[in-house]
């Protein structure tokens, strides 16, 4: 009898632990970040699960790997919030795959959670890459009080990882960090305008 006992305990410890976050909607996010310190209360960052891992061939005929995520950052303060995100246009490489060289590109098309059960949800990832695969990547986006927006990230890779891909972002005081695999990427700031 403690026997089973023991196990029901030790399967519902693993059922909690699993859990994933949802929406109202029931999409499910990676990591979920609420803010509630005095510089960022109200803020509130969700990133998803990768969607991708097919093979991109560029204009030259050079192939990559990609993934696509998408985050959404919502706005529960009374002002005005701007989000800056640049990402570099030369490759970074990841400890943890220390072979792989990953580029990071913000398509400007919003995501919308209705997108989100489509094919790299919604995105025409290869007429975005076509046209934007040699340039720097950059969001800069106004979020008013109670409000949200919710854009996409493109993971490019020079190949394959071996494993899965996580990735997202978070803020440490002021800047958001761009987290792949545990590697840290300092890639923008939200503002908080009064």
């Amino acid at each position: 009898m403690k026997n089973l006992i023991a196990l029901v305990i030790l399967l519902f410890s693993f059922s909690v632990m699993g859990q994933n976050f949802h929406t109202d909607k029931g999409q499910n996010f990676h990591t979920e970040f609420k803010y509630v310190d005095s510089i960022n209360k109200g803020i509130t960052i969700r990133n998803s699960y990768p969607k991708g891992g097919e093979v991109y061939t560029d204009p030259n005929g050079k192939k990559y790997v990609y993934a696509v995520f998408w985050t959404c950052i919502t706005n529960e303060s009374d002002s005005d919030l701007e989000i800056n995100i640049n990402f570099p246009i030369n490759p970074i490489m990841v400890q943890s795959s220390p072979d792989i060289n990953f580029n990071f590109y913000l398509p400007k098309e919003e995501m919308s959670i209705e997108k989100a059960g489509l094919f790299g949800y919604g995105l025409d990832l290869k007429s975005f890459l076509d046209k934007n695969i040699d340039q720097p990547s950059e969001l800069l986006v106004t979020i008013s009080p109670k409000d949200s927006h919710s854009f996409y990230v493109v993971a490019l890779s020079n190949r394959g990882v071996n494993g899965v891909v996580r990735a997202g972002f978070e803020l440490q005081k002021l800047t958001l960090i761009y987290k792949i695999n545990n590697h840290e990427i300092i890639s923008g700031q939200i503002i908080t305008k009064k």
